[in-house]
């Protein structure tokens, strides 16, 4: 009896310490999670000439360039400074987080590289032309190498992708490769007269980039040689080429690597991809808006991966300014979406903080930068107002 007592005494003394530990280790994962939120910088890009655009509510004051916010406990974002100069309309990280790199968005396109510190100070190291108009979009090979950007260029002629090696310094260095999109399908007049560079994208092993051509309805293939001096080689078999008028913009691929979504912009929809040794087999087409087919109600903005990559999330722009939601099904299929209203006009892109609490997306027409909770479980995004309001915000990534 006396032993039975002891061994309940001592099975309670344990069951206790395990409780108060587990309780401890919850309180410290709590205050690690929030102490994470608390030490975010965000670095936001805008374009610094305002628009010329009918739905375009005039700021008080243009932007003066990229501006670095301080992330609160409660996901709103506080101004600290800004770093002034032309245009920094799209942000590309480097993987440790010590650099970034800013497509500047003029007619004199150039890129910017910066160095970003432990405690969020930011530093630009240096600029260089980036061979090319209207630069909009970039990223960096898995390995950290080399730069890719894709030219714009609103008039034809400057359109196309720019590679740049990436020093040691974290320093740009001149362009090594440049490949030109003349070439436009012609089915929307104004839009597609000439190619149209919108964004370059790695699949998952990082052996092959693809360069969505909005101007051209194509998706060009490069395989990329990280040993080269000269590492994009054209692989034209792998091109994908799109509905005439569809106007892709961008991709991303799952995280297995096993499928890819496009959003096109002037089609308003999604396509999906199977992935097959790098090659991309199209599996499906889903429109962002069913209600409305008029042009005016298509207008495929920016899209994401959930954090759990378990969600995509794309956002429609013109007169139908939202974001949805859609799961991602075991065959690479997307479920029906979930719409939210953008809070806000022109919806361009946006991003998760580093917890994965929040989704910032940066509204340019409307000058705010609306602010959403997200749910993992179910993929449900929560509206919590502005995290803050700027000039033409284009983009936002987030540093810790």
């Amino acid at each position: 009896m006396n032993r039975n007592k002891k061994a309940a005494r001592s099975s309670l003394a344990k069951n206790i310490t395990m409780a108060l530990s587990l309780a401890v280790y919850s309180l410290a994962g709590s205050a690690m999670a929030n102490d994470a939120i608390d030490h975010q910088t965000a670095l936001v890009g805008t374009w610094t000439s305002i628009p010329d655009a009918p739905s375009e509510q005039k700021p008080d004051h243009p932007s003066e360039g990229l501006y670095r916010l301080k992330v609160n406990s409660d996901g709103t974002l506080t101004p600290l400074d800004v770093i002034k100069m032309k245009s920094p309309s799209w942000i590309v990280k480097s993987r440790d987080g010590r650099f970034a790199y800013t497509t500047n968005e003029e007619n004199s396109g150039a890129v910017t590289a910066l160095s970003v510190d432990k405690s969020g100070q930011v530093q630009v190291l240096n600029s260089v032309d980036s061979h090319g108009q209207q630069p909009t979009h970039a990223t960096i090979s898995p390995d950290g190498k080399f730069l890719f950007v894709a030219n714009y260029s609103v008039a034809k002629g400057g359109a196309g992708v720019s590679v740049f090696p990436i020093h040691q310094d974290g320093k740009l260095g001149e362009q090594v490769q440049q490949f030109p999109f003349e070439q436009g399908s012609g089915a929307v007049k104004g839009r597609q007269d000439g190619g149209h560079a919108h964004s370059t994208t790695f699949t998952q092993d990082g052996q092959f980039l693809y360069a969505a051509d909005l101007g051209g309805d194509k998706l060009h293939a490069f395989r990329y040689h990280a040993d080269k001096a000269q590492p994009l080689e054209a692989d034209s078999a792998r091109d994908v080429n799109f509905t005439a008028g569809s106007g892709p913009r961008h991709m991303v691929f799952t995280p297995d690597g096993k499928h890819a979504y496009v959003i096109t912009e002037m089609a308003g929809e999604i396509a999906v991809f199977n992935v097959n040794q790098d090659r991309l087999e199209p599996a499906g087409r889903i429109k962002l808006n069913c209600e409305n087919s008029s042009a005016e109600y298509r207008s495929g903005g920016g899209i994401i991966l959930s954090p759990n990559g378990k969600y995509v999330i794309a956002s429609n722009r013109g007169s139908d300014n939202k974001l949805l939601v859609f799961k991602i099904r075991a065959d690479g299929m997307l479920g029906k979406p979930v719409s939210y209203s953008a809070k806000g006009i022109e919806p361009r892109a946006f991003s998760f903080d580093g917890s994965g609490k929040y989704l910032y997306v940066t509204n340019v027409f409307s000058n705010n930068i609306s602010l959403f909770h997200f749910d993992p479980s179910n993929g449900e995004l929560k509206a919590a107002g502005d995290a803050a309001k700027l000039a033409t915000p284009t983009d936002i990534k987030f540093f810790n």
